[in-house]
């Protein structure tokens, strides 16, 4: 029989006592010449055995309890006790107790992981922070001490440096904005407003109101085909409006002098998928991963000067997960990219 549990060792130990025991008693009764019958013998044994493994019993679950609260309170952090800690002595306790210590440190570890990653988040989000809203505030310092040394009093200054001012304000609100609606996302506080929406005029609109745009950079917008059938999906229009012009401004900013913007349609079962395609830089796969943190740059030198906060794809992967769905991005760097995401149909 294999000893591997508390009760069986209990059972041994017990057993082996109370055999010394008897034996010693029988070895001074005969020592002494005392004749003690074999049912005596029998009952001393049985009392024996009793007292022996009750004994055994306490002592071993009192030290096998305590020494293993102890060692689950090295690897947890929240206080063992006697409620939440529940011992047999029937079972394989110490072989139990290595798997669960095992699998608490496996996570701990994993927690541990996850704390540090999130902690490198925090660094570079709040030098990112610090560094996107250190521009227009050096900008909006420099303009004002060049008016208050004199420029005020230049017609052909005052005006100029303080239109520049306002446009670091507004970039600095603009930041501000972004990151406000970033955090109602994530905290659940933002008001969605469902309903069935067309999504060839949506995105006609936000052609119409990006042609000025495009056409600077000599860069067409179109539809993949003639779309002549309206494309209904449940959907937030303003937050999905958003989402596909974020898309095409990035498209636009990124892409060269004749390039072709395309949006695309794709019935998938009970989705549609969105595709916005160009044909500009696209981006290097190491980059991928990461594309759509808070004030993540693969450019950062062209992105500040085309104006952007580097939170307009935060602000997609949030839009998009909150209609229940993701957004993703195959780009093959010098080819362009592709941005696709679905939306539930009607």
């Amino acid at each position: 029989m294999k000893i591997n549990t508390p009760l069986k060792v209990t059972a041994l130990i017990s057993l082996v006592t109370a055999l010394i025991l008897v034996a010693c008693l029988y070895f001074v009764s005969v020592f002494n010449n005392i004749e003690i019958t074999l049912g005596i013998y029998f009952l001393i044994f049985f009392i024996f055995l009793s007292f022996s493994a009750i004994t055994t019993y306490i002592l071993l679950e009192f030290f096998i309890n305590r020494k293993i609260r102890l060692l689950f309170r090295m690897v947890q952090d929240y206080k063992v006790s006697n409620s939440d800690f529940k011992l047999s002595m029937s079972e394989d306790v110490l072989s139990t107790s290595e798997v669960r210590i095992l699998q608490l440190a496996k996570r701990s570890s994993e927690e541990l992981l996850k704390l540090k990653s999130e902690e490198k988040f925090r660094r570079e989000f709040i030098g990112n922070l610090a560094h996107e809203l250190k521009t227009p505030i050096f900008s909006i310092q420099g303009y004002i001490l060049t008016l208050l040394e004199g420029g005020l009093e230049d017609p052909s200054v005052n005006r100029k440096f303080l239109d520049r001012s306002l446009k670091g304000v507004d970039r600095m609100n603009k930041i501000v904005m972004d990151l406000d609606m970033i955090s109602r996302f994530e905290s659940d506080r933002v008001n969605m407003k469902f309903g069935d929406y067309n999504l060839v005029e949506l995105c006609q609109e936000i052609f119409d109101g990006l042609e000025l745009k495009a056409q600077e950079k000599n860069i067409s917008l179109k539809f993949a085909e003639n779309y002549l059938n309206p494309i209904i999906v449940k959907c937030d229009r303003d937050k999905i409006g958003q989402v596909i012009q974020n898309l095409v401004v990035n498209a636009i900013n990124y892409s060269d002098a004749g390039s072709e913007i395309i949006i695309r349609f794709l019935d998938i079962e009970s989705n549609i998928l969105i595709e916005v395609e160009d044909n500009g830089l696209g981006i290097n796969q190491k980059h991928i991963s990461r594309l759509f943190e808070r004030f993540y740059r693969v450019d950062k030198s062209r992105a500040r000067n085309e104006g952007g906060t580097g939170l307009g794809l935060s602000i997609v992967k949030h839009i998009v997960e909150s209609h229940g769905h993701t957004v993703q991005v195959r780009s093959t760097e010098g080819e362009g990219s592709i941005f696709f995401f679905t939306l539930t149909k009607n």
